[in-house]
């Protein structure tokens, strides 16, 4: 019994270990660094959607999922740029004849 005992503590400081190692080396698993802060990332997106770049808009992540403002703002500003787009489509041209 004092066997089976010494084993699971000896396990358990291992696992510890093995966890403390194991996160040295290979860090914490952060896939991305840190972002700037929320003002400059909308700041930013704006610049990328109005460049046309959409592809280039990023968001913070948060617990479940990404910052809302920063989705609301980038989709508020791409449903602005599809508007002009829309109404400088729909705008007559003048005819230039000379």
């Amino acid at each position: 019994m004092l066997t089976w005992l010494l084993l699971i503590l000896v396990l358990i400081a291992l696992t510890i270990l093995g966890t403390w190692f194991w996160g040295r080396i290979f860090g914490r698993g952060e896939v991305l660094p840190p972002m700037d802060e929320p003002a400059s990332v909308i700041r930013d997106n704006r610049e990328l959607i109005r460049g046309g770049d959409v592809a280039g808009v990023r968001f913070e992540m948060v617990t479940r999922g990404y910052r809302p403002d920063q989705v609301d703002d980038a989709i508020a500003t791409l449903q602005a740029e599809l508007a002009q787009a829309r109404s400088e489509l729909t705008q007559p041209r003048p005819d230039h004849h000379a």
